[in-house]
Order: structure tokens, then C-alpha cells, then sequence
């Protein structure tokens, strides 16, 4: 993203309450990501971002300058697996690194979290306990677990900790005793990585999320704006489809605030927005109704159910994993 892009989006930052400087790349790379970040946090937004780490000792003076709230430093298992999927990336260093800046910013008393993020495969499940408590050891703020959740070909089907609706044999094991090591060692840990059932809305909730990627596009979430000619390659275990980019239009005259309000944008939320309401009438139905018997319920239930059937999750989303809760 060019720095007159940015203008355009800065022009609209009220409307945010969290922008995440981050797309598919290195962010730290970014001449201008240390002055997007002040501009965020002038805006009153809270700022994050997700890094490989490998440039986090020379960016730390200006994250260490209170613009900046969470680093999530990703890691691909222990130091072998790590290496391989992260190009030759020295796990030991990101860690000391991560850890490093944490140190600084409790000591300064500057409220930046620095937090690891694990990718999930079902050949680095295993490590998962040692990197936990090597996090810990490190002085990282918060252990958390992520899925390859954007599958663009044969070989992240192939590496994925689940299959369809469910966890890979032996990886909940793996799960419970990295949460086990985790509250013994003192890290805050969170795993998000229980799947294998349709929610209400997926993590990357299109009525409070939107993406702006660098050509200017404005669109519901990451995996629909992949950087890529024409439509999107997306794998499971059933082969590839090719999915049409979603985007609500560009931001080259158009302002954001406009878009985020555009028909398209309407339609495309409108399938969540009626399933959390559906969610929320049941409950509000279920209250009154505990000294009443079982039919009353049964009848609100199906009604709910009715509408999650009539509103399911958009074309574009079919056989996405975030649509099965991963």
C-alpha cells in the first residue's frame, strides 16, 4: 500500500476502534508503518500487528513508543519445523526477540501485549508443549493458536491440523497438555482451535471487520482479497474451487465510510446480521419460558433453526475453514 492510499483510509479511522497493519507480507518491511501507526492511534484507534519476528529488535524503539498495543509474533512449531516452514527463520532468536520487547515495555510501562501466535499443523502439534513453555521462558505476554485457515493449495490441505469438521487423531491430546504446561509455567493461553461446527458469524466477522488491501479494494475479509489475478484457488478435501474475490468496491473517489455503507457491502452482511438476530430472539424467548414445559422451547428452537437454515453463510464462504469455525 502506497502512502496516498493511506490518506484516503486515515480520513475515515473514527469509524475504527482496532486497525491491524497487516496483510499477506512482512509488515515491519513497510517504510511508513511506523507513521500509519501514530496516525492509527491518534484516531483513537488501538493498533496491532502480526510479524515473523525476524525484524523486531530494529523496530523496536518506535513499537516501544506507545502507538503500537499488540505484536502477535507468529511460530510454526519447534525449532526444526519452525526452520522449515519459516524459510530458515531461527526460532530461538524470534522468541528472544519477542521476549526482549516485552521485557522493555512492562519496564517503560508502555501498554503493548506481545503475544505468540502458534501455526497449527498436524506435524508440529507435537511441540506444541515445548514451545509453550519455551514462550514462557522467553517472557512473552500470551500463547495463542491458529489454523492454516486459507488453504491455496494441495500441500495446506496436507498440513492442516483438521479435516472437514474435526481435529486430526491425537492433536486435542497435543492441545490439552500444552494448556496443562502453559498454566504451570504462567502464560496466558488461548486456543482457537476447536472447530468443526458452523458459527453464527465466523472469527472474521464481516459486520465488524472489513479489509483494505494495498490496490485500494475494500472487502469482508482477507481470504476474499488474496493478492492474486482473477478468481481465488481454494483447497480442501474434496479439490479445488475457484472462488470470486469479494470486494465492495475501491477507495480511488470513493471513501471508505461510503463503502462500508454501500448495497453491496449490505447484501453481503445481511446473512449474518439475520442469524444473530434469530440467535438473539431465541434466547430472549427461552428466559420466560423455563417454568413453561418443553413445547414452548421446541418451538423457539425450531424457529431459530429455520432462519440459520434460510440464511446460510454466502457462496463465496462455501468450504472456507473460518465457515466451520477454525
Amino acid at each position: 500500500m502506497d502512502d496516498a492510499l493511506w490518506r484516503v483510509v486515515a480520513s475515515d479511522l473514527e469509524l475504527a476502534e482496532h486497525v491491524h497493519l497487516q496483510g499477506w507480507g512482512e509488515p515491519l518491511l513497510h517504510p511508513h508503518l511506523a507513521a500509519w501507526a501514530q496516525d492509527a492511534r491518534a484516531a483513537g484507534c488501538t493498533v496491532g500487528l502480526t510479524t515473523n519476528g525476524d525484524r523486531l529488535e530494529e523496530a523496536a524503539g518506535w513499537l516501544l513508543r506507545g502507538d503500537v498495543n499488540r505484536v502477535a509474533v507468529s511460530v510454526a512449531g519447534d525449532a526444526d519445523n519452525h526452520a522449515a516452514l519459516r524459510d530458515g527463520s531461527r526460532l530461538e532468536s524470534v522468541l528472544t526477540a519477542a521476549g526482549g520487547l516485552a521485557r522493555r515495555a512492562h519496564e517503560r510501562r508502555v501498554p503493548l501485549q506481545v503475544l505468540v501466535s502458534y501455526l497449527l499443523t498436524r506435524h508440529n502439534a507435537a511441540d506444541l508443549p515445548l514451545v509453550v513453555r519455551q514462550a514462557a521462558e522467553a517472557g512473552v505476554d500470551e500463547f495463542f493458536i491458529v489454523h492454516l485457515d486459507c488453504p491455496t493449495s494441495q500441500i495446506h490441505v496436507e498440513e492442516a491440523a483438521f479435516a472437514e469438521d474435526a481435529l486430526e487423531d491425537g492433536v486435542t491430546a497435543h492441545l490439552e497438555h500444552a494448556e496443562r504446561v502453559a498454566s504451570v509455567v504462567g502464560i496466558a493461553f488461548r486456543n482457537q482451535a476447536q472447530g468443526g461446527e458452523e458459527p453464527l458469524v465466523c472469527a472474521l466477522d464481516p459486520l465488524r471487520f472489513a479489509f483494505v488491501g494495498w490496490d485500494g479494494r475494500v472487502g469482508p475479509c482477507v481470504n476474499l482479497l488474496l493478492p492474486v489475478n482473477g478468481s481465488i484457488p481454494r483447497w480442501s478435501a474434496s479439490g479445488v474451487e475457484e472462488i470470486e474475490a469479494v470486494s465492495y468496491g475501491r477507495l480511488d473517489g470513493t471513501g471508505l465510510a461510503d463503502l462500508l455503507s454501500s448495497e453491496m457491502r449490505t447484501r453481503f452482511v445481511a446473512p449474518w446480521a439475520r442469524r444473530l438476530e434469530a440467535e438473539r430472539r431465541f434466547r430472549a424467548s427461552v428466559l420466560p419460558l423455563s417454568g413453561k414445559g418443553l413445547r414452548e422451547l421446541d418451538e423457539a428452537d425450531a424457529i431459530r433453526t429455520a432462519t440459520l437454515g434460510a440464511n446460510r453463510f454466502p457462496d463465496p464462504c462455501r468450504h472456507c475453514p473460518k465457515a466451520h469455525g477454525w
